[in-house]
């Protein structure tokens, strides 16, 4: 059996049946759908919940997929506690894609003026999103120079039976693809699919070069080739066994008002003129299963979190080759922040470690770089040796007017503070200790005295 969205749900039910929550009541897909997730979130839980009736919609909807770091192990196949370097691995075993003639989600289809994107379920995340929007659709992309094929997630705005508002940050490579195209004067031919296997939807906020067909690192991460079909109205290929595609063109040189939308910030994307996309056909499976990712919250942040955690480490391990870890906290929405721990062999070298890892992602805002006996998975641990090991004069080092992101709140333009844009002073601290002064030795209990302890052999039985 393929591994596709419908492998993933029975391998979550079968292995992590206390993280499978179905929900038999219909929900209304306008903010009640994702009330009953925050309400989860609030008790501190992030199951995958399955909405098996959705007002307005035949389709059922599987949500919050990729907020709880034990499903996001078994959707790339790794080892929770070693999920960073256990992915990089797989990242880095690329399997080439397969066309094939026909697929599952080739089973119902709609062209031309058949087009009704009321079939797809319209969802409101957030109190005053501008509209319904596709938060989960993966874009396919053909670069017209070499055909390599790139993805990414962008958020897509309702305005139509056929048109969508689409948003593209200028650093992608989305963005790379359809300047060729714009300036030509030319349409941006472009696909995108909503549910499939999560390690084929998460391949989409990989890392990799410019010009490296992504369809490859999919089939990596997978463990398996890709099986691929044509489209039916564009020159571009989908995963044969995603639930939906929708087919369609970016209009050169048209612009339109986008959002307000709830972003991974947590903030509101301010409304701004966007891209637009005139669908020319939809496909889909039979009963087809639709994948929301729930936006502005944990589900949004935790879904590029690996993906981003392993091109920060192997850009600051070409400075600092002996990196040992880096997490990307869900306290900086899993792109704001990062922490980097290392084995520090001289004087000077957290000052490396700090340009290094600004410059290896252009949204790290602050980094904070610790010596190897910190668990940059613990923020206790990261803060504690900010506190004690830190001297803030020596410690930041600041880089202003570099650019993070557009939807950085915080962020300024290169004529005023007080115009937002795309810049912000990225800064970082070196909270490593001296390798040529004395320092204090850290205080704790024999590692050999509690680190292999089984607890349950200490504590009464009731």
């Amino acid at each position: 059996m393929p591994k596709d969205l419908r492998y993933f749900l029975k391998e979550v039910e079968d292995n992590q049946s206390d993280d499978f929550v179905r929900i038999e009541k219909e929900v209304d897909p306008k903010f009640e759908l994702c009330g009953v997730i925050r309400k989860f979130q609030e008790n501190g839980k992030y199951p995958l919940v399955y909405f098996e009736k959705v007002r307005g919609t035949k389709f059922p909807i599987v949500s919050n997929l990729f907020a709880n770091p034990r499903r996001l192990a078994l959707a790339f196949g790794v080892r929770e506690n070693s999920m960073l370097l256990d992915y990089m691995s797989k990242e880095d075993k690329r399997i080439p894609s397969r066309m094939v003639s026909d697929g599952p989600v080739k089973e119902n289809k709609f062209a031309g003026s058949k087009v009704d994107l009321s079939i797809i379920p319209h969802i409101t995340h957030c109190e005053k999103d501008a509209a319904p929007y596709v938060t989960s659709g993966v874009s396919v992309f053909k670069d017209p120079d070499t055909g390599a094929y790139d993805t990414g997630i962008f958020r897509l705005m309702y305005k139509g039976k056929n048109k969508f508002g689409i948003l593209f940050g200028d650093y992608s490579k989305a963005m790379h693809v359809i300047r060729k195209y714009e300036a030509k004067g030319k349409p941006t031919e472009m696909a995108f699919f909503i549910g499939h296997h999560p390690a084929a939807t998460l391949t989409s906020q990989t890392k990799v070069p410019l010009g490296l067909d992504e369809f490859s690192v999919m089939g990596g991460l997978l463990g398996e080739a890709v099986e691929l079909v044509e489209c039916e109205t564009v020159d571009a290929h989908v995963p044969a066994y995603s639930e939906i595609v929708v087919e369609g063109k970016i209009l050169p040189n048209i612009r339109e008002p986008e959002a307000p939308f709830g972003e991974y910030t947590w903030y509101y994307g301010l409304e701004r003129m966007s891209h637009v996309l005139e669908v020319s056909a939809i496909m889909y499976r039979t009963d087809p299963i639709y994948h929301d990712i729930f936006s502005a919250h944990a589900d949004h942040n935790m879904a590029a979190k690996v993906q981003r955690e392993a091109v920060v480490y192997k850009r600051i391990k070409l400075a600092i080759p002996t990196i040992k870890d880096v997490d990307l906290p869900i306290s900086g929405t899993c792109r704001h922040t990062a922490y980097v721990a290392f084995k520090k062999d001289y004087d000077g070298q957290g000052k490396i470690a700090s340009i290094a890892a600004l410059a290896s992602d252009p949204m790290i805002k602050l980094a904070v770089i610790v010596d190897d006996d910190i668990n940059v998975r613990n923020e206790q641990e990261v803060w504690w040796a900010v506190a004690t090991r830190a001297q803030a004069d020596r410690a930041i080092t600041m880089v202003p007017e570099a650019y993070v992101a557009e939807l950085d709140p915080s962020a300024y333009s290169i004529q005023s503070r007080s115009e937002r844009a795309s810049l912000n002073t990225k800064w970082a601290i070196d909270a490593t200790r001296p390798i040529d002064l004395p320092f204090q030795q850290r205080a704790d209990v024999p590692s050999e005295f509690w680190k292999d302890i089984n607890l349950e052999s200490y504590i009464k039985q009731k």
